[in-house]
């Protein structure tokens, strides 16, 4: 969604100074009138030219590049909560859906593109929580994934994400060295995020706080 920057337009102004002498007329015998000196004008300040404030560049939304996705409480790019997802997969071609995890999720996956999996309720169709998940490999180069407004993404460390999120609180823990965080509210959702090893390895979108220690158990 690209954005114009606003240019303020700045009108000059022009000044003209115009002294006009006069002489009265001498009689025989008369002193003169002293002419009188003209006004002293004081001079126009310039009006300082504002300075554009520069405008963040917003990419648009790529169905087939997830690092155009952005992730908030709602959903994560063109996956949205509420959604039916038989109609949002259809949308994206660059994945291929898996339905035989389990009854009520669904698998997403595209080659260099973290996996990512969409749940339901068993015999519906309405989108109820989006999750994408993936680590750093040996070279230190995470797979491609959506990100939050806040920047965090698969990857991310545990300090970039306390930082983003100043109300971040622990709520469960999934394994020995897995532990989940949240933040959001019962009104607009909540961000899930699974840190292992000191990274973000999960990112789920849900109305609930916790990260799941599976999903189809």
């Amino acid at each position: 969604m690209p954005l114009t920057t606003p240019f303020t337009k700045i009108a000059a102004l022009g000044f003209a100074a115009i002294v006009v002498f006069g002489m009265a007329g001498c009689a025989p015998g008369a002193v003169a009138d002293e002419p009188t000196a003209p006004a002293t004008s004081s001079p126009l300040e310039a009006t300082p030219t504002p300075t554009p404030t520069p405008t963040p560049t917003v990419v648009a939304l790529d169905p087939a590049d997830v690092t155009t996705w952005v992730i908030t409480t709602e959903g994560m790019g063109p996956i949205q909560q509420g959604a039916a997802y038989p109609e949002v997969v259809a949308g994206l071609p660059a994945f291929e859906a898996a339905e035989d995890w389990c009854p009520w999720v669904v698998g997403l996956s595209s080659d260099g593109v973290a996996p990512m999996l969409l749940t339901h309720p068993e015999g519906a169709v309405e989108i109820t929580s989006v999750w994408v998940n993936g680590r750093v490999a040996d070279g230190g180069t995470a797979p491609a994934s959506p990100a939050t407004e806040a920047g965090i993404r698969l990857g991310s460390t545990m300090d970039e994400l306390t930082a983003a999120y100043p109300d971040l609180e622990a709520v469960n823990q999934t394994g020995p060295e897995s532990f989940g965080y949240a933040v959001g509210d019962e009104a607009s959702g909540y961000l899930d995020f699974l840190v292992e090893d000191d990274q973000v390895v999960l990112i789920g979108v849900q109305g609930v706080a916790g990260v799941p220690k599976e999903f189809c158990g």
